[in-house]
């Protein structure tokens, strides 16, 4: 079952191009940001489908259809489990991370012929090339809304793994000035 490999031009997740193995921008990025962070993620899928997620108001809008994320996010697998489930339109997924970080997992809840769908975070390197973040979506998955929706859960569940390690750096950083 062959994936096909989605590469995020910059390290800025939410501000860039993503294409394909042949360069073809798939879906384009652009956020915009105020005093207190981010404010809207807008992406434009290459076949016209937009899908926008707004981080003030805790929302996604895809093809004009507004979700709250506590209407379509829930916590599974356990109190202190990072894993939660994202459904939209009665397809659950399931996201969790895996290998310290590094792989975000979307795995279906539901008979899905399509599977799952793999996200590979932006790793920095010090001596060497750095590796871009890629979504990895099964060639089965032909259905736009699904693709747009995974795309933003993902994408959301990442920023908020970013916030959160940035915040402990911050801390840590703060600790060690005090001490």
């Amino acid at each position: 079952m062959a994936a096909l490999p989605l590469t995020f031009v910059d390290r800025k997740l939410i501000d860039t191009p993503v294409v394909g193995p042949d360069g073809a921008v798939f879906y384009t990025l652009t956020s915009t940001h105020g005093f207190r962070g981010r404010k809207v993620t807008t992406i434009m899928a290459a076949s016209g489908l937009v899908g926008i997620i707004n981080w003030r108001e805790d929302h996604f809008i895809i093809n004009g259809v507004e979700r709250k994320w506590d209407q379509i996010r829930a916590r599974s697998g356990g109190i202190f489990s990072s894993e939660r489930e994202w459904n939209w339109d009665g397809r659950p997924y399931t996201l969790k991370y895996h290998h310290s970080n590094k792989e975000l997992l979307a795995t279906p809840n539901f008979n899905s012929v399509a599977g799952t769908v793999r996200f590979t975070t932006y790793d920095t390197h010090l001596f060497h090339e750095n590796e871009r973040a890629v979504l990895y979506l099964p060639s089965q998955m032909q259905d736009e809304i699904e693709r747009m929706f995974l795309l933003m859960a993902i994408l959301q569940t990442e920023m908020h793994r970013q916030d959160k390690q940035r915040g402990a750096r911050n801390a840590g950083a703060i600790a060690a000035a005090s001490a």
